[in-house]
């Protein structure tokens, strides 16, 4: 069903444009891949909550009315991996990374548009290493399609991409792109068909947190400064894919929560307290959701593996320093939306014990 329906709403979609219309193609797109989701996992509901807020948080730009389109594409991309037919997951790939970021241009200025070009780019080598790979099959295509998200992550060595569009681009562009291609990227690494050893990819999460955690600190921009924040997040991630490769969307599910509160908020400022609540949640710092998959990586870490336990935990806590610092920098304003990812990031931190029970038990017996 998800064949046939992907291209009849881009045609709708295409010929609504704005308005009333194009709001219910993307509202009905939203449910039906919700109900889609459930039917598998309610977990995976609750995973798809960004692709539903983020549009909302894209401020101005005469492109910001195709937000909801690039969402909605990008969702369906996930729905695609889910399947089992390999082709499936190859197009699901492509549609989850690419189209999420061709709202980059929601302000066709010229960083945004170089920022757009550079990132194509490597969406495009990603997407063909990840094809490669799921066709080619054996080690070598798992080699091949971990290199791909790895790339799409912005992991170690491959991470420039990650500050260098960050910089460029309008924060209001980077809503999407900072956390809806992260978390497809993420999703990708326990839905896709392939398998790559520990002791390729622990090094390779090592090496990846720390130039992260490097080049934010030395950071100022704070696009430069939340590019290698995510450079960071997705070392994060890839260690959970090496523990357990289910921890993988959750980790880069709460970094998304905050990237696009924070991308938001440096487009058009809300109350000070956000900015805060945004970065203690990209830390970490409970209740909010941020530190429940942490919390999850840190147990698993110490059960399998002590000294990478410590240095997760070393690289949470140095993260500390350059997240307070961007929070402390940001002024505020008076947007009433740019409170709904803060309020979203302690809500769910708070139900998390009724929303991630069941996996967290699965978790401790693991």
């Amino acid at each position: 069903m998800i064949g046939p329906l992907l291209p009849t709403y881009v045609f709708l979609r295409r010929a609504a444009k704005s308005g009333a219309l194009a709001l219910a193609l993307d509202v009905a797109v939203f449910a039906y891949a919700g109900y889609l989701l459930l039917s598998r996992s309610p977990l995976l509901v609750a995973l798809a909550a960004p692709y539903v807020i983020a549009p909302l948080l894209v401020s101005r730009g005469p492109l910001r009315v195709y937000s909801g389109l690039a969402s909605a594409l990008g969702l369906l991309g996930v729905l695609l991996m889910a399947q089992p037919q390999l082709y499936y997951q190859a197009i699901g790939f492509a549609i989850a990374v690419s189209s999420p970021g061709a709202v980059l241009v929601a302000t066709p200025d010229k960083g945004s548009l170089e920022g757009l070009f550079r990132y194509f780019v490597v969406s495009t080598v990603a997407s063909s290493l990840v094809v490669a790979g799921l066709s080619g099959g054996g080690p070598l295509g798992s080699v091949f399609v971990f290199s791909g998200i790895a790339l799409e992550l912005g992991a170690f060595p491959a991470f420039f991409w990650v500050p260098d569009v960050f910089s460029r681009a309008s924060p209001e562009g980077l809503v999407l792109l900072s956390s809806l291609t992260k978390l497809g990227a993420a999703l990708a690494l326990s839905l896709l068909s392939f398998d790559v050893p520990p002791y390729v990819t622990v090094p390779l999460a090592a090496a990846t947190m720390l130039v992260g955690n490097l080049g934010a600190t030395t950071s100022r921009e704070p696009g430069r400064l939340l590019g290698y924040a995510s450079v960071y997040h997705a070392g994060l991630a890839i260690a959970a894919y090496a523990l357990y490769k289910p921890l993988a969307p959750f980790l880069m599910f709460a970094d998304a929560v905050g990237m696009m509160g924070l991308f938001s908020y440096l487009a058009s400022p809300g109350p000070k307290w956000t900015a805060y609540a945004l970065a203690l949640n990209q830390v970490g710092v409970p209740p909010l959701v941020g530190f429940w998959p942490k919390l999850a990586l840190f147990v698993l870490a110490a059960r399998a593996n002590l000294p990478l336990a410590i240095y997760v935990l070393g690289n949470v806590a140095w993260s500390i320093v350059y997240y307070v610092r961007l929070a402390s920098s940001l002024e505020g304003g008076r947007r009433a939306l740019a409170v709904a990812p803060s309020l979203f990031a302690l809500a769910l931190g708070l139900a998390a014990p009724l929303w991630l029970l069941p996996p967290f038990s699965l978790l401790l017996h693991h």
